[in-house]
C-alpha cells in the first residue's frame, strides 16, 4: 500500500527522533511537549536536539527555559527542530526572544516513484557498509559531513540499532579508500525509507557520487518492499540535487541553535 500523505509528513517531522537510547552516549531527556535526544560527550546540535513541539501559549516560554537550563548545565549547544506542525503558532518568535538563531533551512522532500532508474557515474561504486567498515564510516562522517569524531562514532553505532538501518560507502575508480558516506533506515511498520545525511569528501565532489549513493539506497529500499523515500535536504546543498532526481518538496523544516557553537 502506498504511503499516505500523513505518514509521509510524520516520517519527515519525526525521523530525527526515532533512534533508541544508548545510555551515556545517546540519551533521551524528557521535556513537556517535546521530543529530544542528547549526547552527553559531545556539544553539537545534531546530537543535542529538541523538536516536534506540541507546546502551548501557556507553557512554551517555561519549557524553552527548561531546555536551555538542561544544556547550559552541560555547557552544550542545543538545536531546535522546527517542523510544520510545531506549536504554538508564534514559536519562532519565542525562540528568537530566548536567544535561538536559525542556522539551517531544510526542504522536506518525498519521492513516491522509487522504481525510477537513476543514471549514475559508472566510475562510482556504492556498497552497504558492515561493522568491519566502522573506522572508514567514522572518518568520513567526521571529515566530509563534517561533525566531531565522537559524534560520528555514536551515530555510526546508533543507526545499526534501528530497523533496516544501514550505512553506505562510495568508491571512486582509481581511489583506494571510500570517498563518501550516507545512510538509510525505515520507520517501524512503514512502507517509507528515510534517506539520512550524505557527504562526500570535498576533493571528490562533482563526480555524481551523491546520485550514485541515492540510486543504491533506493534500490535497497525497493528490495525491502518500500514504496516511498523521504529526506530533509539542506536548501543550499542536497535539496537542489534531490529535486533534479525527482523528489518533491512537501514542507520546510528549519533548525534553530542556542549556545556557543
Amino acid at each position: 500500500m502506498t504511503a499516505s500523505d500523513k505518514s509521509i509528513l510524520d516520517a519527515l517531522e519525526n525521523s530525527m527522533f526515532m533512534f533508541p537510547e544508548i545510555p551515556g552516549h545517546w540519551d533521551l531527556p524528557t521535556f513537556p511537549g517535546l521530543r529530544a535526544h542528547a549526547t552527553p560527550e559531545v556539544s553539537h546540535p545534531f546530537g543535542n536536539m529538541v523538536g516536534v513541539s506540541t507546546l502551548t501559549q501557556e507553557n512554551a516560554d517555561s519549557v524553552i527555559a527548561q531546555v536551555q537550563e538542561f544544556f547550559a548545565k552541560r555547557s552544550h549547544v542545543v538545536g531546535w527542530w522546527l517542523n510544520p506542525s510545531s506549536t504554538p503558532f508564534d514559536l519562532v518568535s519565542k525562540l528568537e526572544t530566548a536567544g535561538f538563531t536559525k542556522v539551517i533551512e531544510q526542504a522536506g522532500l518525498v519521492l513516491t516513484d522509487i522504481q525510477r532508474d537513476m543514471r549514475s557515474n559508472p566510475l562510482v561504486t556504492v556498497s552497504k557498509a558492515t561493522r568491519a567498515d566502522r573506522d572508514s564510516l567514522i572518518r568520513l562522517y567526521t571529515t566530509a559531513y563534517p561533525m566531531p569524531e565522537k559524534l560520528s562514532a555514536v551515530y555510526c553505532d546508533l543507526l545499526w540499532c534501528v530497523e533496516n538501518g544501514n550505512h553506505y560507502l562510495a568508491f571512486l575508480d582509481g581511489v583506494k579508500e571510500p570517498v563518501a558516506v550516507s545512510s538509510m533506515f525505515a520507520p517501524p511498520n512503514s512502507t517509507i525509507a528515510v534517506m539520512q545525511g550524505a557527504a562526500t569528501l570535498s576533493e571528490y565532489r562533482g563526480h555524481g557520487i551523491y546520485t550514485a549513493m541515492m540510486a543504491k539506497r533506493l534500490a535497497d529500499a525497493r528490495a525491502m518492499g518500500k514504496d516511498t523515500a523521504v529526506l530533509q535536504g539542506d536548501r543550499k546543498t542536497s535539496a537542489p540535487i534531490c529535486v533534479k532526481l525527482g523528489f518533491k518538496e512537501v514542507c520546510s523544516i528549519d533548525i534553530y541553535l542556542w549556545g556557543n557553537a
